[in-house]
């Protein structure tokens, strides 16, 4: 009798271990917030957008992302359209280049084309090969340099306002001047 007992005992106390508890509920919730929801310090109150705080503000980056690519095509377009001149030789070789915008996703990188060669005559009857293609090259050199100098003057201005975005961005850098 005593056997039967304890095993009842044992497995009621063991089957009580997987049913519910009917007193002791608790209940959890998450909030997400998935779009920056309401804001600290705020109410939900205030009209048709007031709980979607936070993708209002993503929208408004977006269209802001969206402007400042816009420009950036604009500043492509309009370097693309300058002729770059390199020199050596005193200014007696002259090599013309021009920008080629980086043309996403194909070639990521942009580059500069070679687009003309002037050379003084004088100079090409009186020079060996070996020192005009050594001009040649530093007259090459010469226009990329300057092509590079001139694509970063005119993207100064999209960087400012590039870091006026990312500027309210956590872990975003500050822009060096």
């Amino acid at each position: 009798m005593k056997l039967s007992i304890i095993s009842t005992a044992l497995l009621v106390s063991s089957a009580s271990a997987f049913a519910p508890s009917l007193n002791a509920r608790t209940t959890s919730t998450t909030s997400l917030n998935l779009f920056g929801g309401k804001k600290a310090g705020g109410d939900d109150k205030g009209g048709p957008m007031a709980g979607m705080g936070g993708m209002m503000d993503q929208l408004a980056m977006f269209k802001k992302a969206q402007e400042i690519a816009k420009k950036k095509q604009e500043i492509d377009q309009e370097i693309a359209k300058m002729e770059i001149i390199g020199n050596a030789a005193d200014g007696k070789i002259k090599v013309t280049v021009q920008y080629i915008p980086a043309q996403l996703p194909t070639n990521p990188a942009p580059g500069y084309d070679a687009t003309g060669v002037d050379i003084d005559e004088e100079y090409l009857k009186e020079v060996s090969s070996e020192d005009l293609s050594t001009a040649l090259v530093d007259a090459l050199r010469d226009a990329e340099t300057s092509a590079t100098a001139v694509v970063a003057e005119k993207y100064q201005a999209l960087d400012k306002e590039l870091s006026g975005i990312l500027g309210g961005m956590q872990g975003a850098a500050a822009p060096e001047e």
